[in-house]
This record gives structure tokens, sequence and C-alpha cells, in this order.
């Protein structure tokens, strides 16, 4: 009804992973250090992949690797007895304390399990670190919000997929993308594809607006325009108006 605390300074290991019969190292992470692996090398390939399509790298795998690493270590006297089996703890313990038994590189805390692992509350949850954050998952990462999802980055972000493509939807609202220091560049290898299903599309430009291909162009700058081509200019219309100068005026949005 107080208070209470676990303290171990050399790293602490918490796992429902079974050791039957009490068999094996106390500090036996195998279970946990090949998931971190697994995560690593998943990790890895991504960033990698990412890196080759002209996405950024995931720099923070390899503190993953890290903490696989770290997972890893022995310590004791490696000679070994001939009548006892220094495999494991109760073996060294069998030969008079000779023998290894599993340690950590550094005094990490370690949650492992088979199942799964649940943290739930019906306040809030923080996770705070000083340096990365990573987060792996061999199948799928799901997040749902009753509000609102809302970050905040103070240098870059940088998303990438690999196979199936990324998809944006907003069932209300306006969708609008900003970039207030730099310019912004739509590329795809195929077809783009701009369309209004009720209203209009506007293409607004304070220094100009150049359409271009085939090497003709049609080029709106400085109150002109200009229709050039190497081959054929069609105009059909039922009218052909060309009446005296005129302009538009439209404000562009503050950033």
């Amino acid at each position: 009804d107080a208070y209470g605390a676990i303290r171990a300074n050399q790293g602490l290991y918490l796992s429902s992973w079974g050791q039957l019969g009490a068999s094996g190292d106390q500090l036996d992470l195998t279970p946990a250090r090949q998931q971190l692996d697994s995560a690593y090398h998943l990790s890895d390939s991504l960033s990698q992949s990412a890196q080759d399509h002209n996405a950024d790298a995931l720099d923070s795998r390899q503190n993953l690797k890290q903490a696989g690493d770290d997972a890893d270590d022995r310590y004791g006297n490696s000679e070994q007895l001939s009548d006892a089996d220094q495999s494991n703890a109760r073996g060294a313990t069998d030969s008079g304390g000779r023998g290894e038994a599993a340690r950590m590189k550094a005094p990490w805390l370690h949650l492992a399990s088979p199942a799964g692992i649940t943290l739930s509350t019906p306040e809030s949850t923080h996770l705070a670190q000083g340096r990365s954050l990573s987060i792996s998952s061999g199948e799928d990462v799901n997040i749902a919000t009753g509000k609102s999802l809302v970050a905040s980055i103070s240098e870059k972000l940088s998303l990438f997929v690999q196979k199936a493509g990324i998809k944006l939807f907003a069932a209300r609202g306006k969708v609008e993308m900003q970039a207030q220091d730099g310019e912004m560049a739509f590329t795809a290898e195929k077809g783009v594809k701009v369309t209004s299903t009720e209203g209009r599309i506007e293409i607004n430009a304070e220094n100009g607006i150049l359409l271009q291909s085939g090497g003709g162009y049609i080029r709106i700058e400085g109150g002109n325009i200009e229709v050039h081509c190497p081959g054929a200019a069609d105009l059909k219309g039922a009218q052909h108006n060309f009446g005296g100068p005129t302009s538009l005026t439209r404000t562009q949005p503050e950033l």
C-alpha cells in the first residue's frame, strides 16, 4: 500500500520466457537478443532501400544494434572441469564457482515476452529519451486516436514506402501543404493527375507560369503570354475574340 522499487546496478531482465527446472543462466537473454537482431536487420534493410530511392536513412538503427550487442556477454572463469557441466550457471556452481555465466555489457532494462507486452492506463503514458526512439515491427504498426495526432519536429521529416504506395485522405475539411521557405517539387515516373470533382482548379504564381512538353511551351510572365512550338499550333472554337488589355490580381496566401 506504499512504495516499491526494483533496482539492479548492472542491468535488469524481466521476462516471461521460461527456463524449465531453473536450467540455464539467470541472465540468458537469448530470446530477447534474437528479437533485437531481427529488428535490426529489418531496419537496416529498409534503411538501405530508402537511401537507394533518395530518402533518408534510419540513423538510429545503430543504437538498436548496440542494444542487441550489449545483451550478449559472459563472465567468470572459462576453465572447464571434466566432471561438471560448465555450459550454465548450475554447472559453474557444481564445479566450485568455475565456469561462465551470461550477463549484460551495460545496465540495460530488458523486457521480453513470447506472447506480448501490454501497457495500459486510463491517464497518460510518457516516453522520454535523451537520444533516439526506434520502433520496429515485423508486420503492422497501427495508431488510433480519439482526437488529434500532432507532431512537432525540429529538423526534418522523411517517409519512405518500399512497395504499396502512400494514401492520404481527409473525409472532411481542407488539406493544406506549405513550403514556407523553399521549393515544393512533385515528381512521378508516369502520369500526374489533378482533378476537382465539383469545383475548379486555380494555378497562381507571382513570377511566372511555364507549361512545357515536347519542345513546345506556354509561358505566362510579366503580363505577357507566349505560345511557342516547333510544330503546328491548332486553335479551334466557335468564336475568337481578341479585345483590349485586361488583368486579374489575386492575393497570395500568407506564410
